[in-house]
């Protein structure tokens, strides 16, 4: 069984073409997933000229690779908010996140978009008693806020839970459906897509100058940068102040009754739960495991622990798709959306969604449109890249501390000096003094590639669930021919005899 998202499976979707022309846009955005697909979208509808481009396909990244939960519940977060900041800001994320909610069933009831949009509450909880008064606390902090919310000390779940929260009122969807169908609402306002088109250097004017791979120029009154990781720092250094962090999700035969509702724990392992009814499936969503990208166990295989747990706990065996996805979480838990940084005002950003991209996202689409059309918006100071906190907080700090001990660790390494290596297996290997990552496919081809990330020269590790290679600094991901699969790194890695890999951050 091959690792794909059911989103994905379940949508195809329409097939947009590559750039293959210069252009000139008013509005250039940089990835389609829910934050760029939803900026075009609402600015597309107020008669701006937009044009989208992606890497990859539309809604083929994180957007199409979660749980499909939209809700303004992100776990044990206004807490930490109020604690790091004021009420006041915590206040702000949620009206943020709530009015995000609300915007997105508009969109679909407005456009009729089939979606199995569904409004069902959303718990958090814990069953250990070291988490109590953390529940508790989040609790009277929401209470505080206004949110619409329950405290509980027991659920309906096979699981002994020792304390819960539920947000009334919120939502689960499918991913891909609602995006791709917004996609389609974006050509039919004028909109241009196109896919499979890697952008590689900005050079910033008051008309900014965006070049593609394949050396078409694009030149655009504004870009906006959704691209998950922003592929242009603009100085900014974000691949400091975000985190990268990979989790697995299994989706299961549901042969068993499942509350209605979506449920995540607080404590570690972590566990997110929810069911879903359409296109003639009946599952269950079964995700967690979370680890730092580059820093998971290779003998574990993360499935089958999700696996294990879904039959121990619910009685399902029959896991019929599996997938991970990457998420990239803040030094403060607010996610980064403005003007890229102090200086630029044509540039903006959406990144750092610490794992509740549907409602951030959108959020992000939000301000960004806003910014874009009237220079203001009511929630930009609460998610400016600039504010300061973001720097200087001790989880920038650890973050940091981390990449140096990762750095250097790994030019301290030593691969095996003999290529002997079975089928399905994968061995780091030393040639000519240059650690190499070897790996030979079920066919007994062999691929071996230099394992110095192309960002910023860390050492590679092996991810044997997902056959790539991750960086433990700052998570950029590459199959196992070399091809990038999640920035910061822009450039692929080089196969055995065709040189050093080019490092090149991107940074200015």
């Amino acid at each position: 069984m091959e690792n794909e998202a059911y989103w994905i499976l379940s949508s195809e979707g329409k097939n947009y073409e590559k750039l293959k022309k210069d252009i000139t846009t008013e509005c250039l955005i940089v990835g389609g997933g829910i934050p760029g697909i939803t900026t075009a979208y609402l600015l597309s509808k107020k008669g701006v000229k937009v044009t989208v481009v992606d890497a990859g396909k539309i809604c083929g990244g994180c957007s199409g690779r979660n749980t499909g939960k939209v809700t303004s519940q992100h776990n044990i977060i206004y807490s930490k908010i109020k604690s790091e900041y004021n009420l006041k800001k915590a206040k702000s994320y949620y009206e943020a996140n709530n009015k995000a909610l609300n915007l997105m069933e508009s969109i679909i009831k407005e456009n009729n978009i089939d979606c199995s949009f569904e409004r069902l509450p959303a718990y958090t909880f814990t069953e250990s008693d070291d988490y109590i008064k953390d529940i508790e606390d989040e609790f009277e902090v929401c209470k505080a806020i206004g949110i619409d919310c329950e405290y509980h000390k027991s659920l309906p779940l096979p699981l002994n839970i020792k304390a819960a929260i539920s947000f009334n009122k919120q939502a689960q969807f499918n991913p891909k459906k609602y995006i791709d169908a917004l996609a389609e609402i974006v050509i039919k306002q004028g909109g241009e897509i196109y896919e499979n088109t890697t952008i590689k250097d900005v050079d910033k004017r008051k008309l900014n100058k965006i070049t593609s791979e394949d050396g078409y120029v694009i030149y655009a009154y504004n870009l906006v940068i959704a691209s998950h990781h922003p592929f242009y720092d603009g100085m900014s250094f974000y691949f400091a102040r975000l985190e990268p962090e990979r989790s697995y999700i299994i989706a299961m035969n549901k042969t068993k009754d499942f509350p209605k509702g979506m449920f995540i724990n607080v404590e570690s392992p972590s566990r997110t739960l929810r069911s879903y009814e359409g296109d003639g499936e009946n599952l269950l969503l079964v995700g967690g495991e979370k680890h730092r990208v580059g820093k998971g166990d290779e003998d574990k295989n993360y499935y089958d622990i999700l696996e294990s747990y879904a039959k121990e706990k619910f009685g399902e065996d029959e896991v019929k798709y599996k997938w991970s996805a990457q998420d990239w979480l803040s030094t403060d838990h607010i996610p980064y959306i403005g003007y890229i940084n102090a200086e630029f005002d044509n540039i903006y950003v959406a990144t750092g969604f610490s794992k509740w991209g549907m409602t951030n996202g959108t959020v992000a689409a939000m301000i960004i449109s806003d910014l874009i059309t009237s220079g203001d918006d009511e929630f930009k100071e609460t998610f400016t890249p600039s504010r300061s906190k973001s720097y200087l907080s001790k989880e920038f700090i650890k973050q940091n501390v981390n990449v140096a001990v990762e750095y250097i660790s790994g030019m301290l390494r030593c691969g095996d000096k003999e290529v002997s290596i079975e089928n399905g297996e994968m061995k780091i290997v030393r040639i000519k003094g240059v650690d190499y990552g070897a790996f030979k496919d079920e066919n007994g081809k062999l691929f071996i590639v230099n394992i110095k990330c192309t960002h910023l020269g860390c050492e590679l590790r092996w991810n044997n669930c997902e056959r790539s290679w991750d960086c433990p600094c700052h998570g950029s991901r590459f199959d196992y021919m070399g091809n990038v699969l999640e920035g910061p790194a822009i450039n692929p890695l080089k196969s055995y005899g065709e040189g050093p890999n080019k490092v090149e951050p991107n940074i200015l």
